[in-house]
């Protein structure tokens, strides 16, 4: 968690100013006065309330935790525990503390959720974008009973439909079901998922779980961005993939399929079917990326170095890896590793904090970028 948020601090601290920022796309004429007359009030609103809950949350979680162990002491002091005494103390300080301070952090995360939603908001709607956090609305729960009422809407949100029969069982906070999930999630919130996961660009995974949803228009050009986590699921479950995915519908089709990835970690896949490979024209980009498809010489062209230097940019602000896409039809594809983004700053940190609009208006700014160079000129012009 720790490294997590010193992750999203460094991002913030290397946005630049938003006068700087003002001066590069006609987008962000406007964006001092809208963060001075609009977003810096509406956040320092909400600055008194995210530091009594930030220090609630801790406060309670430090004392819980002490109040555990001395329990844990007695016990061990009373009957002795053996080897058994470690695993206990474990479940005890886990089991208090969530008792004690769980509804405390719900509160910080859901003021996190508004956070996101209102910086990266603002900066999607300066492009005409739309912005969703795709998260479980926890706006109406204050206590454990209102929890426990949210509690089928928030397991589906959080890990999918319900499976089988459900069961009832009658608590002190009201009725609570109990049914198991198919671990899907929700259906995809885009096409990309499922176009990459046909094409083996996607490791296999029990669960999914998506965030951070922004679609819009560029030029003519629908689009949707999306992060991802899947997990492989299991006693031992990992993280096998986190990051972005970008769907582009193109208003000119693609004559073939072209996929490409990576060196390194992706040789040809299933997903290739009878594709060749192809001999890019830069010897730099050859070593780089394996790339397949049955039109050589449109894949070349869509992959030219100055295209390819846009995908590159994107990687290279997220501080990816992996790049993998399918170029077919209308559509371009892509998915990109990368750690937790959209994040709009740590809300452990001030709220009022310009580079938190920075940093979402320069990430926007690097997504039209990459959907601008694989727009032909004809079709842009007058568009843009």
């Amino acid at each position: 968690m720790a490294a997590r948020r010193s992750d999203i601090a460094s991002s913030i601290k290397a946005a630049r100013p938003l006068a700087e920022l003002a001066t590069r796309r006609p987008e962000f004429a406007h964006v001092e006065r809208i963060w001075d007359n609009e977003l810096a009030p509406r956040l320092g609103e909400r600055e008194a309330v995210r530091k009594q809950a930030v220090s609630k949350a801790i406060r309670k979680t430090v004392v819980s935790g002490v109040l555990a162990l001395i329990i844990a002491t007695v016990i061990y002091g009373v009957i002795g525990a053996g080897d058994f005494f470690f695993p206990l103390l474990f479940f005890l300080v886990a089991v208090v503390v969530a008792a004690v301070s769980g509804m405390d952090w719900l509160k910080v995360y859901s003021l996190k959720g508004e956070t996101k939603d209102l910086v990266l908001g603002t900066a999607c709607r300066l492009f005409g974008f739309t912005y969703q956090t795709l998260h479980p609305d926890l706006s109406g729960v204050s206590d454990l009973k209102s929890l426990m009422a949210h509690s089928k809407e928030l397991a589906e949100t959080l890990t999918g439909p319900q499976i089988g029969d459900a069961r009832t069982f009658k608590t002190i906070f009201g009725d609570v079901t109990v049914s198991s999930h198919d671990g899907e999630g929700g259906p995809p919130p885009t096409p990309a998922f499922q176009i990459l996961k046909d094409a083996a660009l996607l490791p296999g995974y029990a669960k999914r779980k998506f965030e951070d949803l922004i679609e819009g228009e560029r030029a003519g050009a629908k689009f949707s961005l999306v992060e991802v986590r899947l997990d492989s699921g299991g006693k031992n479950s990992q993280t096998v993939f986190q990051g972005i995915l970008v769907h582009v519908e193109f208003p000119e089709r693609f004559l073939g399929r072209t996929v490409m990835a990576r060196s390194g970690w992706w040789k040809r896949g299933k997903g290739a079917g009878e594709l060749k490979k192809v001999d890019l024209i830069s010897k730099e980009l050859m070593d780089a990326f394996t790339v397949y498809s049955n039109d050589q010489v449109e894949a070349r062209a869509i992959l030219a170095p100055d295209r390819m230097e846009r995908l590159i940019a994107l990687e290279r602000h997220f501080s990816g890896g992996k790049l993998r896409g399918v170029f077919e039809s209308g559509h371009m594809t892509i998915a990109l590793e990368a750690p937790d983004q959209f994040e709009a700053g740590s809300i452990f940190e001030p709220l009022v904090d310009p580079r938190r609009f920075s940093s979402a208006l320069s990430e926007l700014g690097l997504l039209c970028d990459l959907i601008d160079g694989f727009l032909t000129r004809d079709w842009v012009k007058g568009r843009l």
